[in-house]
């Protein structure tokens, strides 16, 4: 249970904790005071009661890092929408990328990111491998081809069949690093999506590309074995992406249609 009580010294009685959560903060009349009650060990770890708490009241334990700056209370600040919407439109898919590593420090800091994601019920069970040897990478590669071409999906294996003859890496494209997002739980599929959608954002900050790699994600799910090979475990595959420093430069964005969206007219 990572939140124990309130700090009474530093409590101005505010009840701000009581509406962040309705489950297990009340006010006592007796004591004229707000109450935490959770003798079930229920709480959630979602930390509201924590980040609305102004006078840092909240007793708690064992859940991370805790972060404060100026602007979280108005995070509109940071970043104007324009600059946003121009950072997540110029993100692009990228196929080619440099021989050279990514820093662990910035590798990191894209981990530091994703566990900020929401979540479901602030489920938190996600868990990553990163593969940054070029051969254990080389030889993911060469099953997933090999799984894709005996489907006979004409789609994809005599385009594979032909790259492979002229030695072209058509699953991950020769980048430095494979993430792979895994779980125990299935529920975690739209957790995973939203956590490496913060990671492929936040690696575009840092002067990196990513790609979504389906094909991959595809046979690991299928495939115990490799799962175990590759991951360790035999978990649920969520997800995998590729990392590393681009070749390839945009000199514009892509046009994209508009969301076919229903209930605008009805606003002003």
């Amino acid at each position: 249970m990572p939140v124990l009580g309130i700090d009474y010294e530093k409590c101005d009685n505010c009840q701000i904790c009581r509406f962040a959560c309705t489950r297990y903060f009340r006010r006592d009349k007796e004591q004229n005071k707000v109450v935490f009650e959770d003798p079930n060990n229920l709480c959630d770890s979602c930390g509201r009661c924590i980040a609305m708490c102004k006078s840092d009241a909240i007793i708690y334990e064992d859940v991370g890092e805790l972060l404060t700056f100026d602007e979280v209370q108005d995070p509109s600040k940071l970043i104007s929408y324009e600059t946003i919407h121009k950072f997540m439109s110029a993100k692009r898919s990228i196929r080619g990328f440099k021989n050279k590593k990514v820093t662990k420090a910035n590798l990191e800091k894209i981990l530091d990111t994703m566990k900020y994601a929401p979540t479901g019920g602030n489920i938190r069970t996600l868990h990553c491998t990163i593969i940054s040897d070029n051969e254990k990478i080389k030889k993911l590669s060469e099953v997933v081809m090999d799984a894709i071409i005996a489907s006979s999906n004409p789609r994809y294996s005599e385009n594979f069949i032909k790259a492979r003859e002229r030695g072209i890496d058509t699953i991950f494209y020769n980048a430095p690093h494979v993430m792979i997002i895994h779980s125990r739980n299935p529920g975690d599929a739209m957790n995973s999506t939203i956590a490496l959608t913060y990671g492929m954002l936040c690696a575009q900050s840092l002067g990196l590309g990513s790609c979504w790699i389906g094909l991959a994600h595809g046979v690991l799910s299928a495939n115990k074995e490799l799962r175990e090979e590759f991951i360790g475990k035999n978990w649920h595959v969520l997800g995998v992406i590729i990392l590393g420093y681009p070749t390839q430069i945009y000199y514009r964005v892509p046009p994209r249609p508009d969301i076919k969206t229903q209930g605008l007219d009805e606003l002003e």
